[in-house]
């Protein structure tokens, strides 16, 4: 009669303490991914949560469960015109631009826009964007970003053409 009450007793035990040891594994971290923010917002529109996350994305789920990661939200920076054609700060600090985009809808070929890493156009530029054909628009994406140490100087070689960068600080 021990052994049956020892075996009972053994075996309710493993039934709580079972559990407990799944539950502990399956909540081990295994991933060398950096971990998630916690921020969730639910909305509308279809999208049923969206989820910001470490190392600038955004999480959303739909309603039918499917999740789309995407970048955050960058802050957007113009000039055109005389501006440009004279050089303007875009970006005063350190930052890492995910894009440019230089248009010129009346813009000769051959026209440039330089853009350097610096609070005027000095040393060598980190970009020379030049237009190819008449009213041609130019998109550089960098997946990543392109650091700029120092900040976003921009000077072009006539008064109609048009930047617009896409940064975070």
């Amino acid at each position: 009669m021990r052994k049956l009450s020892l075996f009972v007793v053994l075996v309710l035990a493993g039934l709580f303490l079972l559990p407990t040891v799944i539950f502990a594994a399956d909540s081990t971290y295994t991933s060398t991914a950096t971990g998630k923010g916690g921020n969730i917002d639910y909305s509308s529109g279809g999208t049923i949560a969206v989820t910001d996350q470490l190392g600038g994305y955004t999480q959303h789920v739909d309603t039918t469960g499917a999740a789309l990661v995407r970048e955050k939200g960058k802050t957007i920076a113009q000039a055109n015109g005389a501006t440009l054609d004279t050089g303007t700060a875009m970006v005063s600090s350190a930052c890492r631009v995910s894009s440019i985009t230089v248009s010129g809808p009346t813009s000769s070929a051959a026209d440039t826009v330089l853009i350097y890493d610096a609070a005027s156009a000095t040393g060598t530029a980190k970009f020379d964007v030049t237009i190819g054909t008449t009213g041609e628009t130019i998109h550089l994406d960098f997946p990543g970003g392109a650091i700029f140490s120092t900040g976003v100087f921009a000077d072009a070689s006539a008064n109609d053409l048009w930047i617009t960068i896409t940064y975070d600080n």
